[in-house]
C-alpha cells in the first residue's frame, strides 16, 4: 500500500475517533439538559430515553442495559410511572413478567428535544449532504451502534 495513502487513513481513522469521542460527550451533554428540562435524574432519564427507543422492556432488560441492581431499576420505573411517562403492562408471552413502556408518544417538549430545535438542527446539517453520502452517514452510524452495543455487552 501507497506509504501516503496509509497515513491519510491513519490520520482520517485518528480524527473519527477524535470526532467520535466529541459527539458522544456532546451527546451526554445534550441528554443532560433535556433531563433538566422534564426535571428527571439523568439515569431515569437515560431509561425513559431507552424505552421510547428500544420499545417496551422488562426491567431486567433495563438494568441490563443501564447497568443497574434490578432493584434501583424498580425505584426508577416507579419514579417514571408516577410522572406519566411510562406504564407497567404484562408480558404479553409470559404473564408472571411485565414490560415497561412509554405511556403515550410524548407532545413535542423536553421529552423529545422539540423545545431545542434538534429535529430542525439536525436537518439543516443534513442538506449539505447527498443522498448518497447520507446512505453512507446511516451505514457508519448503524454499524458504529451496533459494534458499541456488542462491546458494552462484552464488559
Amino acid at each position: 500500500m501507497d506509504t501516503s495513502r496509509a497515513e491519510s487513513r491513519e490520520r482520517l481513522y485518528l480524527d473519527i475517533q477524535k470526532d467520535g469521542q466529541r459527539l458522544a460527550t456532546g451527546l451526554v451533554r445534550l441528554l443532560h439538559t433535556m433531563s433538566l428540562g422534564l426535571d428527571l435524574n439523568p439515569t431515569d432519564f437515560q431509561a425513559y430515553a431507552l424505552v421510547r427507543i428500544q420499545g417496551p422492556m422488562t426491567p431486567g432488560e433495563i438494568a441490563q442495559w443501564l447497568r443497574l441492581a434490578t432493584g434501583s431499576v424498580t425505584v426508577l420505573i416507579d419514579r417514571l410511572e408516577a410522572r406519566g411517562l411510562v406504564v407497567r403492562d404484562r408480558h404479553p408471552d409470559d404473564r408472571r413478567k411485565v414490560i415497561v413502556r412509554p405511556a403515550t408518544s410524548p407532545e413535542p417538549g423536553p421529552a423529545t428535544g422539540d423545545q431545542l430545535g434538534i429535529a430542525q438542527a439536525m436537518t439543516a446539517m443534513h442538506e449539505r449532504y447527498t443522498e448518497s453520502e447520507l446512505k453512507v452517514i446511516a451505514d457508519w452510524l448503524h454499524r458504529a451502534t451496533n459494534t458499541l452495543n456488542d462491546l458494552a455487552t462484552r464488559l
